[in-house]
């Protein structure tokens, strides 16, 4: 189907634990319920879409 690098996958994986843990250090500002709920659906696409980069660039 398609190749991944397994270093891509690790830094999309990162990415999106990082955004992750933003909006819940985030989540007790004022004004910024919306900003919040972006990031974590975000982070949990990348987190997601970064194991299944790993598994993928595995299995080969």
């Amino acid at each position: 189907m398609f190749n991944v690098n397994i270093f891509t996958a690790v830094i999309v994986l990162i990415m999106g634990i990082y955004d992750m843990s933003y909006a819940f250090n985030r989540r007790h500002q004022p004004n910024n319920k919306f900003g919040i709920a972006v990031f974590m659906i975000l982070g949990i696409i990348f987190t997601i879409g970064g194991i299944v980069m790993i598994v993928r660039s595995l299995i080969k």
